[in-house]
């Protein structure tokens, strides 16, 4: 149709488009064992409970390679791809549209474990997305260095080092929410905190924790209702707490408590917490497997919604037809690092 093509070319339709567009899931599948369920899928959450709704199969896109590509962060529409194959190579794309575009080689290589994370800032009235990765510390330096890539701007800026304890436990990618990014550092001792990363100062902080004791690594963060989210595994339980005041720590409140089916344990499999449903369903995701729990009650069934593939990652994604011309690539003249 030439009229809707004509409006999802206008950048200010597809931004109000997007800010009406529901939060959806977004499955990987990167697996080598069957190619026809290889590649990215789209289903709507609110509908993931039902066995009927169809799962959207993306276009691949020509210029991202298909296997061994690991995503390391959504925002806005848009996916930040990191390839363990091809020299650690790193790609912003929007598959919705089947654009991309390929990001600066990091200056040196650098070895796993290592932590990564896509978000946005406002600069100079326009959203500048960034990509950050915070190495491990090398034989003879106690520090990891971070990184940080602007999009569309130039190459690898050093920003400092990174003064909290490695390792990091489940999450390597970063949860991004009030324009910082968060990760969850295991201490030495089995204690836990939440590193954030400030995108616009480029500055990492401490943020409080829970009135809860941390003594589990399988500690996993996210973002729910608009808020940041931390969920805990207590015997065969998940405890889900949000920070519903950001930043203080007396806002963290105890959301929900994921009761699991007797003789189940939670505590050896992190789980991500996606989204409450309009019918008041719980959708979230262990071991590869979407599951649905009904407040309430004990036990969650598996999410039985034909197309999803096995063996898959999940993503919380919000659909954008903003092309990446207008997002990120015409930054290059407006800002300047």
């Amino acid at each position: 149709c030439p009229f809707w093509r004509c409006s999802l070319s206008d950048p200010e339709f597809t931004k109000y488009l997007f800010s009406e567009t529901p939060t959806c899931l977004l499955l990987q599948n990167s697996s080598s064992r069957n190619p026809n369920s290889t590649g990215l899928f789209l289903i709507d959450l609110d509908k993931a409970s039902s066995r009927n709704d169809v799962v959207i199969k993306l276009p691949k896109d020509p210029n991202v390679p298909t296997l061994g590509v690991q995503i390391v962060g959504s925002c806005n529409g848009f996916l930040c791809l990191y390839d363990r194959v091809n020299y650690g190579r790193f790609y912003v794309s929007n598959p919705v549209l089947g654009e991309s575009l390929t990001l600066p080689k990091l200056p040196k290589e650098i070895d796993f474990p290592f932590l990564s994370g896509f978000g946005f800032c406002a600069i100079n009235d326009f959203n500048a997305y960034k990509l950050v990765l915070v190495s491990s510390p090398s034989e003879g330096c106690k520090q990891g260095e971070i990184m940080v890539l602007t999009a569309g701007s130039g190459g690898w800026r050093n920003v400092g080092n990174f003064v909290y304890p490695f390792p990091f436990g489940y999450q390597s990618c970063g949860i991004f929410h009030n324009g910082f990014l968060h990760w969850i550092s295991q201490c030495s001792d089995n204690s836990v905190l939440i590193c954030a990363f400030d995108l616009e100062s480029e500055r990492f902080q401490e943020l409080p924790l829970p009135p809860w004791s941390f003594e589990k690594p399988l500690i996993s963060l996210g973002v729910l209702k608009g808020w940041l989210s931390i969920f805990v595994p207590s015997k065969g339980n998940i405890n889900v707490w949000v920070m519903k005041d950001y930043g203080v720590q007396e806002s963290w409140t105890k959301e929900l408590v994921l009761k699991q089916g007797i003789g189940y344990s939670a505590s050896y499999s992190a789980t991500q917490v996606l989204k409450f449903t309009k019918k008041g369903k719980v959708l979230f995701f262990q071991k590869y497997k979407l599951r649905v729990y009904t407040p309430g009650k004990r036990g969650s069934i598996r999410a039985a919604v034909d197309g999803i593939p096995l063996m898959v990652e999940a993503f919380v994604h919000i659909p954008s037809f903003v092309s990446l011309n207008d997002a990120i690539m015409d930054l290059s003249s407006k800002v300047k690092y």
